[in-house]
């Protein structure tokens, strides 16, 4: 329900305004910061999750614009299952997800695309690399608050 001092486009326009809205899902703390980090710096709102089960929770409060999702966690499911309940719900399906994983193997890459993943990137990833497939998705880039291109890798 609007509030009745504002209007349906001043809100429309609220949540244009909006940072984008990215989900971590990485069981690797070391790994998991440097991304975050990354999409702090780039005036990105962030939700963390450290497994798949947490993923799917924070999903049911909200839709995010991206997640950024490991395949392999400890415990089930893994984050080609989180891809699959993303991109099967109609809620959430516009959402983009890219698979960050260790796992090279064509199968697994093709496993991965089958699930619906927009991209696929095999770790050790830059984080300037992973900036810029971001970019090329489409999410809503807010501009660096320092007008300062990231780092080749946050440590």
């Amino acid at each position: 329900m609007i509030p009745a001092n504002r209007s349906a486009a001043h809100n429309l326009r609220d949540a244009a305004q909006s940072p984008p809205l990215v989900m971590i899902v990485e069981d690797d703390p070391h790994v998991r910061r440097p991304i975050v980090e990354l999409l702090k710096l780039h005036g990105m709102r962030v939700v963390e999750a450290a497994n798949a089960d947490e993923a799917l929770e924070a999903l049911a409060r909200g839709e995010p614009n991206l997640v950024i999702a490991d395949v392999m966690m400890r415990g089930k499911p893994e984050g080609f299952d989180v891809c699959w309940k993303i991109k099967t719900n109609p809620a959430t399906n516009h959402c983009y997800v890219i698979m960050l994983t260790g796992l090279s193997d064509p199968c697994d890459i093709d496993n991965g695309r089958e699930r619906g993943a927009d991209q696929y990137l095999v770790k050790p990833v830059s984080m300037g690399m992973l900036w810029e497939i971001i970019s090329k998705l489409g999410v809503i880039i807010m501009p660096d608050v320092r007008g300062e291109t990231p780092p080749a890798r946050l440590n």
